[in-house]
């Protein structure tokens, strides 16, 4: 029962830290909008060819991220955007 008890405080204090640790940016990549972690040096190497821009702010917390999106570009992610 103590072990239990450490495991799931344990969890729910490092949760919240890795959760705020990593930073997320809004793309606009092959015309769609997407929410991701890995930095723009990472998209341009791991998508090849596509057309990757960045979009919005760079948030530490990926749902602040998707929320913006909604609120300031009027579509959720996955909607449409341009590079232009």
């Amino acid at each position: 029962m103590r072990a239990t008890r450490f495991v799931i405080t344990l969890l729910a204090v490092l949760a919240p830290g890795s959760a705020v640790a990593m930073t997320t940016y809004v793309y606009c990549i092959n015309d769609r909008i997407e929410v991701d972690p890995r930095d723009p040096q990472q998209m341009r190497s791991d998508r090849g060819d596509s057309e990757i821009c960045i979009i919005g702010p760079s948030f530490d917390f990926g749902p602040d991220a998707r929320r913006w999106v909604e609120a300031n570009l009027r579509a959720g992610v996955g909607g449409a955007c341009t590079c232009k």
